[in-house]
């Protein structure tokens, strides 16, 4: 078999697939001279709090804008701690402390590599403010046991939804779950801008407007428009200091568009989650674990996660054959040297540990052709068999 480059990500394939769309709605943000959020904004507001299943959406201009906005949106959180996991990037980590709050880690489901609800409540002290749920690599954590026992405590539940936008928990879609769920569309995710963009979504009335004056320098939503109307004499307000988090009109051009073909982008994904599935299911579980479903999801595989510890000399292997594949937040975070204040050490979450010395990520992205990913597959299965 001759070699293939297959990389992680193709835009270029999927810029071709919808640019009979793309180009006409970039364009018509252009004329209209508009960037400041407006109609596109507007509607994309509308459009995604519909697909998800929500009343509400506030728009930013990233996802670590949408979770510091989601945080402090949260009664007390100054000075409270914040539970999550730390086999995340700092990305997801630093807006808690950004919100004036302490990251409070527990440690991960060896299979799911989500937050194992068995050690949850165990982290809980008279501080936690609130709990923040990364549904990883697109498969859903286990909601059910991680909602009651946030319930029992009276702590609110904010899902870090950026790897897995459009997966299901029992019928529900991921970010429509928790008190407020956090996106991120950077290019390259499985629903992605051109540049950063990310949203907050929530059914909370109350949140939805604080997230919307912390995104927005801390004006007033009325205020605002007055600013933008160019009403002549009539004064706006301030009500906090605030971020410039606004989504910009061309990147909510573009994933409006982008998002009526999600779903079809998301069951391809899964298709070429299966075909790894089927050529990989015969190697022994010693030698490579395949990722298992949370129970009563549907992932979407923002990657195929696979494990061993022979994960170096695999990725090497895939390299001289010209395949991408990813290390996803290694080291973890309770290691880096930006926490070392926390206190934690090697060994404070073994599982966390082990998974991050043996996972990787082989792609998965809908524009690869059935052959490539199949060529991947038989790449890996080389590896292991020669």
């Amino acid at each position: 078999m001759s070699k293939l480059k297959i990389p992680g990500t193709r835009l270029d394939r999927e810029y071709e697939s919808i640019r009979d769309e793309l180009d006409p709605a970039i364009a018509q943000v252009i004329r209209r001279g508009v960037f400041a959020p407006h109609v596109e904004v507007e509607a994309l507001e509308r459009e995604f709090a519909q697909y998800i299943g929500v009343r509400h959406a506030v728009a930013v201009g990233s996802g670590f804008a949408a979770l510091i906005s989601a945080f402090m949106a949260l009664p007390g959180i100054s000075g409270g701690e914040i539970i999550s996991v730390p086999n995340v990037d700092v990305s997801a980590s630093a807006p808690i402390t950004h919100a004036g709050a302490r990251p409070v880690w527990t440690d991960i489901d060896p299979r799911t590599y989500n937050l194992n609800p068995a050690g949850l409540e165990d982290r809980i002290t008279a501080k936690t403010r609130a709990i923040d749920v990364v549904h990883m690599y697109g498969n859903p954590a286990d909601m059910d046991p991680i909602l009651e026992i946030a319930d029992r405590h009276q702590i609110p539940v904010v899902e870090d939804a950026s790897l897995g936008p459009g997966a299901t928990y029992h019928g529900r879609k991921v970010g429509g779950i928790g008190c407020m769920g956090c996106f991120s569309f950077c290019a390259g995710k499985v629903l992605g801008a051109m540049g950063r963009a990310g949203i907050v979504v929530t059914n909370q009335a109350d949140l939805a407007e604080r997230v919307r004056v912390i995104s927005n320098y801390g004006y007033e939503p009325s205020s605002f428009e007055v600013i933008v109307g160019g009403v002549i004499g009539v004064q706006f307000v301030a009500q906090t200091e605030g971020f410039n988090f606004v989504m910009d009109e061309l990147q909510a051009a573009v994933l409006r568009v982008k998002l009526r073909h999600l779903d079809e982008w998301l069951e391809r994904r899964r298709e070429n989650a299966a075909i790894y599935r089927q050529m990989l299911a015969d190697l022994e579980p010693e030698h490579l674990l395949l990722p298992i479903d949370t129970p009563g999801t549907v992932p979407v595989y923002r990657m195929f996660v696979i494990r061993t510890p022979r994960r170096d000399q695999l990725q090497a292997h895939l390299k001289d054959a010209g395949v991408w594949s990813g290390l996803a937040y290694v080291p973890p975070l309770h290691v880096q040297p930006a926490y070392r204040y926390l206190g934690y050490a090697p060994g404070s979450f073994p599982w966390t540990e082990r998974v991050t010395r043996e996972l990787l990520c082989l792609p998965t992205v809908p524009q690869l052709s059935t052959q490539e990913v199949e060529a991947v597959g038989e790449t890996v299965r080389r590896f292991f068999l020669s």
